[in-house]
């Protein structure tokens, strides 16, 4: 009994599983000799488990018919019972015959399966083309296609591709429904012949002279080094901004192969992968990237010019290409493209590009790019690049104008000009000018004009930073700003210094030897009729004498505050030349005479013995302002630590 079900449900489940399966793709053997049609339609509708519906007046089911097949789908034992007489389709689990006209016809089929050489089993998605009309099939899941071809067409040579096969080329000669069985002979592997390796015998045991363990000399070895992913290192490893930039960019080419995928269908995702053959056409509209004038083959030619209604998507455009909202290239663009949104391009682009939100470019760009958010390269560029929000080079740049509404950045070496709102950032070497409203950097070498609210380069050869705050790793030129700092061959003194106007003053220089900054502030602890604290801002320039002896002229402007609430003209200009006296690299005494220019509404400077060298006194006017004005020689003496 138990054998009896097991039987009736296996039976079951194949017969569903059968069901599953559209009736021509079923694989059925019969072998008919001499029947009527009917007759012979019964016995194959019997077989595969399904049934016929068709008129008896269209078909003549008095006819004939002898066919012996083996193992093959019923659309093949339909085909040789009908020919071109009929046509047949699927519909639920039955099948529709038709007669075919005999009237001409715009068209004709050209169907068939595609199997493996070898195996014979049905190939999957393999392509099938055209090259002229450009029509395209992909085999489906039992190895079927069908293609519609004019009858105008002359010569007829039918293409299949499919990876990891060799392609096949067939010619079609009638102008009616043909079926074409076609057969694909995969690439065989190169067998590399390999010796039999032997083991390879270090020593025999009883030829091992008697040693101690301890005494045998140990074989050296190369230190094995393991890397464990998320083992803590003792020594905490230096960021590399450069990895940082490397993962951006394999992210963004991530992002634009996500986008081609999401924007053509599978079928285009099919013919890419199998079919290799470039194909040129003069030009080609298109709705979408999938509805155009190169079909399913579009991601496979290359147009001279190329007009997409919405989106369009192709392996190249040799002259102009426009896009009402998004023009898509696998490849490499000449000549224009122009795109109400977006231009996509997986390779190189030698002309113009204009956007309304962005150009993205895969590999390098030489001509003009204009977009009104962004401009994205990645690899090299050379021309004009204009945007309104960023331009993106994520290698180098050659005699490049950049403009932004706010950044520009190139991960490689750029020359040429770059202007942005906000910033101008290159990680390599830079020869050119660069302006911005607060940051410009150049990773190496800077040669040039940097002009924005902080100029950062790791090196400056010949070239000028002009900003609120400069720094340099290096300099051989002489930064102009608010305050400058050059690592290496700068120029740093921190002093502590008395005078005849303040008891005690810290003050800080940085910058060049040529040309530096100067922070100084100073108090007087209560002393009478002095200000009780100074502070101001200065310039200055060095001389080097010799190992030990420096020359220093500097002219600093300080305010003078008698007291923490009353602020009232009190202006200290003055200027000095001093000796720097180097006791040690690092340590220094210095001297210096001076001239001070003092305006003020308030008292006069009490300036005890030194008021014998007043050389001028008066009441005048300072900036407008009515001030007692006076002048005298006076001095400066102090210590000074060199270059923090």
């Amino acid at each position: 009994m138990k054998k009896l079900l097991t039987f009736i449900f296996l039976l079951h489940l194949s017969q569903s599983f059968a069901q599953n399966i559209p009736p021509l793709e079923r694989i059925i053997s019969v072998k008919i000799n001499n029947e009527k049609l009917d007759n012979a339609l019964k016995i194959v509708s019997t077989i595969g488990n399904f049934s016929f519906s068709y008129n008896p007046n269209e078909i003549d089911i008095n006819k004939r018919v002898s066919v012996s097949i083996q193992n093959q789908p019923v659309r093949e034992v339909l085909n040789v019972i009908f020919g071109n007489t009929a046509t047949f389709k699927n519909k639920g689990n039955y099948i529709i015959l038709k007669k075919n006209e005999e009237e001409p016809k715009k068209d004709f089929f050209v169907m068939g399966y595609v199997s493996d050489g070898e195996t014979g089993l049905k190939i999957e998605k393999a392509s099938v083309y055209e090259p002229v009309t450009l029509a395209s099939a992909v085999t489906n899941q039992y190895g079927y296609y069908r293609l519609k071809i004019p009858t105008t067409l002359s010569n007829v040579n039918i293409q299949v591709r499919k990876q990891n096969y060799h392609q096949e080329e067939l010619a079609v000669k009638g102008r009616v429904n043909t079926t074409l069985n076609i057969s694909l002979l995969p690439f065989k592997p190169i067998q590399v012949p390999t010796k039999e390796l032997k083991p390879i015998v270090a020593f025999k045991a009883d030829t091992l002279p008697l040693k101690k363990i301890d005494t045998i000399v140990p074989i050296q070895t190369p230190p094995i080094i393991l890397s464990i992913k998320d083992s803590v290192s003792p020594v905490a490893s230096k960021f590399d901004y450069r990895d940082y930039l490397n993962e951006t960019k394999d992210m963004l080419l991530e992002t634009h192969r996500q986008i081609t995928d999401w924007l053509i269908t599978t079928k285009q995702n099919i013919h890419l992968d199998n079919v290799k053959d470039t194909i040129y056409r003069p030009a080609q509209i298109s709705l979408l990237p999938f509805i155009g004038t190169n079909h399913h083959l579009s991601g496979n030619v290359i147009n001279d010019y190329s007009v997409n209604v919405i989106a369009g998507y192709s392996l190249g455009v040799r002259k102009l290409e426009v896009g009402g909202f998004l023009n898509l290239v696998r490849g490499k663009v000449s000549g224009g493209q122009v795109a109400g949104f977006a231009n996509l391009v997986g390779e190189s682009v030698k002309g113009i590009q204009a956007s309304g939100f962005v150009n993205i470019v895969g590999q390098s760009a030489y001509g003009v790019q204009g977009a009104g958010f962004g401009n994205l390269v990645f690899r090299n560029f050379s021309g004009v690049q204009g945007a309104g929000f960023a331009n993106v080079v994520l290698h180098s740049t050659k005699n490049t104008v950049q403009g932004a509404g706010f950044a520009n950045l190139v991960l490689g070496n750029a020359s040429g000009v770059q202007a942005a709102g906000f910033a101008n950032l290159v990680g390599g070497n830079f020869d050119g000018v660069q302006a911005s409203g607060f940051l410009n950097y150049s990773g190496e070498t800077f040669k040039g004009i940097q002009m924005g609210v902080i100029n950062i380069a790791n090196r400056v050869n010949d070239g000028l930073q002009v900003g609120i705050l400069n720094f340099a790793e290096e300099s051989n030129s002489i930064p102009i700003g608010l305050a400058s700092f050059v690592k290496r061959g700068g120029y740093r003194r921190l002093e502590l210094s008395n005078d005849e106007v303040i008891l005690a003053n810290i003050t800080f220089k940085t910058g060049v030897k040529r040309f530096y900054n100067i922070f100084t502030a100073g108090y007087s602890f209560n002393e009478i009729d002095k200000p009780l604290f100074s502070f101001g801002y200065g310039l200055g320039t060095a001389w080097r004498l010799n190992r030990t002896f420096w020359l220093n002229f500097d002219v600093i402007s300080s305010h003078l505050q008698n007291d923490v609430y009353n602020w009232e003209l009190n202006q200290l200009i003055r200027g000095s030349l001093g000796l720097e006296v180097h006791l040690s690299s690092r340590i220094a005494l210095f001297v210096a005479p001076t001239i001070s220019f003092h305006a003020t509404d308030d008292s006069e400077i009490n300036l005890g013995q030194f008021s014998k060298f007043k050389f001028f006194e008066r009441e005048g006017s300072y900036f407008g302002e009515r001030a007692n004005l006076s002048s005298w020689v006076g001095y400066q003496a102090g210590i000074r630590i060199c270059n923090l």
